[in-house]
């Protein structure tokens, strides 16, 4: 009987996630384009919905097809004038912001390379669903690392959920290749707990199309190779080799780049008004006491857990933490869509769901809360396609964006997920002082005996 009550709650279960996944697809077909593009502001001029990837491809094109430096004014004048219609005036209040310059490392243009052939209006096609089945490999490759293991069922519920969030959603709307560097990241994990650690430092350097969201990340791959250098050097190597091959390649292309590209990256958080996450809801000057301390707590965990073999909880935790840090602190990574950094942290939620479960009753109801944050954007989404707000109606705006606004709450759930199993960890000894490897995992809440010391 108990064995069919709890297979009976686990199917509701996974079919509450498939609704509300299926739910969020819904609303966000329908969600007005103004309330997802990040690239349209308010105040500014009413820019066409080329997505963030056109001035990668335009810069790409232009380089390779007709020399053109894509850092150039004249190149970013093409791009604004596609987007906007006419060139912006950074003399203008209105035009300072939205530039839509090419800001990324040069190195891109070689992902960028096979699009060139082709119109823009298929490339956005090819791009959606690479990076579609990126983010979906991405979630494999988390899963894998983290060595959960999925029935049938329960696995189709946890891709359809994580590919149909917030931001996987916006990612995908945008084309914003922040899910490709999600995943790399990943990919080196799952690398480096399989002791592929050439492999995992390969795709960290190729994550470096986007800086701000690889550093700290490779900042704790660096601090855990050194931790045990003999052993963990081909990291370094594979990292060296393959980013040293991408600058002097892209230097070859266009001399004297990489000396130009941080004053672009500079310009690029100027004129987009970058503010950490956190600088949302914090004054500034409290800002930076928080992201100091957070980022001081933080950098003494990794320190403590650096010696910890790559396929540990501890090893775990620590990339969580710095990846939730990322989203949290990091100026130019306070967008919806790169959220999806924080896919490890609620994977670990689901892993040692029992264990961060036990113990003291105040425990008990902050997980729930945070897991109610959790999945409050999909709740919200489940709302409004079952309301169906009239377009007329005065609410309308504030309901849609309800489901959109409420994913920053994730940040917060992460980050307290994150708190609650280092303590647990701690607590009940789940790994030997060794750093044991992590039990297989069958189903969503399902945790295999855990090893104890």
């Amino acid at each position: 009987m108990p064995v069919t009550r709890s297979f009976f709650m686990r199917f509701i279960l996974l079919g509450l996630l498939l609704v509300c996944s299926a739910s969020m697809w819904i609303y966000w077909n329908r969600v007005p384009g103004a309330l997802h593009a990040a690239s349209v502001r308010t105040g500014l001029p009413q820019a066409k919905p080329l997505t963030d990837l056109y001035p990668r491809w335009y810069g790409t094109r232009e380089l390779l097809l007709h020399h053109r430096d894509p850092y150039g004014v004249e190149v970013s004048r093409d791009i604004q004038i596609a987007y906007y219609g006419r060139a912006l005036n950074p003399s203008v209040a209105a035009d300072w912001l939205d530039q839509e310059r090419f800001a990324y490392p040069l190195y891109v243009i070689f992902l960028m390379l096979p699009t060139v052939p082709m119109e823009f209006d298929r490339v956005r096609v090819v791009v959606w669903w690479f990076l579609a089945t990126v983010a979906a490999l991405g979630v494999w490759f988390w899963l894998h690392f983290l060595r959960i293991q999925l029935s049938v069922v329960a696995g189709v519920a946890v891709f359809s959920v994580v590919l149909t969030s917030v931001p996987v959603m916006q990612g995908l709307s945008l084309l914003q290749l922040g899910l490709l560097v999600a995943s790399l990241i990943a990919g080196a994990a799952a690398c480096a707990a399989k002791g592929r650690l050439f492999l995992a430092g390969t795709l960290l350097a190729m994550a470096t199309i986007k800086p701000q969201m690889a550093l700290l990340p490779i900042a704790w791959f660096a601090m855990w190779t050194v931790g045990e250098w003999k052993q963990r050097k081909p990291l370094v190597w594979g990292f060296g080799l393959m980013l040293t091959g991408l600058i002097v390649a892209s230097e070859f292309l266009l001399p004297g780049w990489l000396i130009r590209y941080p004053q672009a990256l500079v310009a690029y958080s100027g004129y987009t008004n970058a503010k950490a996450f956190l600088g949302a809801v914090m004054p500034s000057t409290v800002l930076w006491a928080v992201s100091v301390l957070a980022a001081l707590g933080v950098g003494v965990f990794c320190w403590r857990v650096r010696r910890e073999p790559a396929d540990s909880v501890w090893f775990a935790i620590a990339l969580a933490f710095v990846l939730a840090l990322t989203v949290t602190i990091v100026p130019t990574v306070n967008a919806s869509f790169n959220q999806v950094l924080l896919l490890p942290a609620f994977l670990l939620g689901v892993r040692h769901w029992r264990d961060l479960g036990r113990g003291a009753r105040a425990n008990r109801l902050a997980l729930y809360a945070m897991t109610g944050c959790a999945f409050l954007p999909w709740a919200l989404a489940l709302v409004v396609v079952v309301a169906q707000p009239n377009l007329r109606n005065g609410w309308y705006l504030t309901l849609w964006s309800a489901p959109i606004f409420s994913s920053f709450a994730l940040p917060v759930a992460a980050i307290g997920f994150l708190i609650l199993l280092s303590r647990a960890v701690a607590a009940s000894h789940l790994e030997s002082t060794h750093g044991a490897a992590f039990g297989a995992v069958t189903g969503v809440g399902s945790v295999q005996q855990s090893v104890q010391e």
